[in-house]
């Protein structure tokens, strides 16, 4: 019985411990999966007239974060490529990482796909994913990805999903 008890309070934190993911409806008709109760995105438009959003949110030392860019013009699937690459590899500074591991593209349905992962100076690993459409960038982070369950932190990056008309 004793047993009984320590399974399930044990079983009863760890399912507290780990985020809930909700969707949310985000920028231009976006969505994605953020962690649930806190859908605050930081909002701000370049002296080039595109909309900036910022969401950051740390679970039991994991942080999950989304950039979001809705460009002012829309791009062929080429020039978004470049624009994401070029974008994902100029935060990498702000975001102290040191190193990247590896980059996978991949091109489906009129959507670019980066795959990437980092390690930042304090030598916590990241996984990062990137999309665009030609008319969104997004970015999505994790954090610190060891304290956390590989299918927390893909659920988190897998959840973007853009509008049908951006």
């Amino acid at each position: 019985m004793e047993n009984l008890f320590v399974f399930l309070a044990t079983s009863l934190v760890l399912r507290l411990s780990h985020p809930k993911f909700k969707r949310y409806f985000i920028g231009s008709g976006s969505s994605a999966l953020l962690v649930a109760g806190n859908k605050t995105l930081h909002c701000k438009t370049t002296k080039d007239g595109d909309r900036i959003s910022f969401y950051d949110q740390t679970v039991q030392g994991v942080t999950y974060g989304l950039v979001l860019v809705q460009m002012k013009e829309v791009y062929t699937l080429q020039q978004a490529e470049n624009i994401l690459v070029q974008y994902i590899n100029r935060v990498r500074r702000p975001f102290g990482i040191a190193y990247n591991i590896s980059m996978h593209i991949e091109k489906k349905n009129g959507i670019v796909t980066l795959t990437d992962y980092w390690q930042d100076e304090e030598g916590k690993d990241w996984k990062i994913k990137g999309y665009t459409n030609g008319k969104t960038v997004s970015l999505l982070y994790v954090r610190n990805i060891s304290n956390a369950p590989v299918k927390e932190h893909d659920d988190f990056l897998n959840g973007f999903r853009f509008s049908r008309i951006s």
